[in-house]
């Protein structure tokens, strides 16, 4: 029962994750793009950023950081994590500067989103294993009683 509900929660918060980086798409017509350069969107420049924003990304991946450690025990160190954060939102960033090249949504790309959802993963897990300390009582959190599915396990667990 617990790990059906821990699956509904990963499910719906990455549906809400896709719902606030990627959408709503505003598509602009080709003269927004006139005389300025695709690169201003990109922005590559490490510490660079307004507080609100550093603060909202670590918020948003800390239950990236919780919910897959209970769901596969694999990810329960914070290498695991970090690089599956890392992926997760470098996929989330590598979307945004396809949309803001095709179809002009001037969502922004920047190398600070990378580090702050990489730090909220991690500190995510930080809180799992304050909240639960021993590695047995979190695997046991959501046991795997039934029989692994390709589906999420091909894209969460390396």
């Amino acid at each position: 029962m617990w790990r059906r509900a821990t699956y509904g929660l990963l499910l719906l918060y990455a549906a809400a994750v896709v719902a606030v980086t990627i959408f709503p798409i505003r598509p602009h017509p080709a003269s927004y793009w006139a005389g300025e350069p695709f690169m201003t969107m990109v922005h590559w420049i490490p510490g660079d950023v307004d507080a609100p924003s550093c603060t909202l990304n670590v918020i948003m991946f800390i239950p990236f950081g919780i919910l897959l450690p209970l769901l596969w025990p694999a990810t329960d160190r914070l290498p695991a994590i970090g690089w599956r954060a890392l992926a997760a939102s470098a996929a989330i960033e590598t979307v945004q500067l396809i949309l803001g090249l095709t179809i002009g949504s001037r969502r922004t790309i920047d190398i600070n989103d990378l580090i702050a959802n990489t730090a909220g993963a991690l500190l995510g897990l930080l809180l799992l294993r304050l909240a639960v300390p021993a590695a047995a009582h979190r695997a046991a959190i959501c046991p795997p009683n039934t029989p692994r599915r390709p589906w999420p396990c091909a894209c969460l667990c390396w």
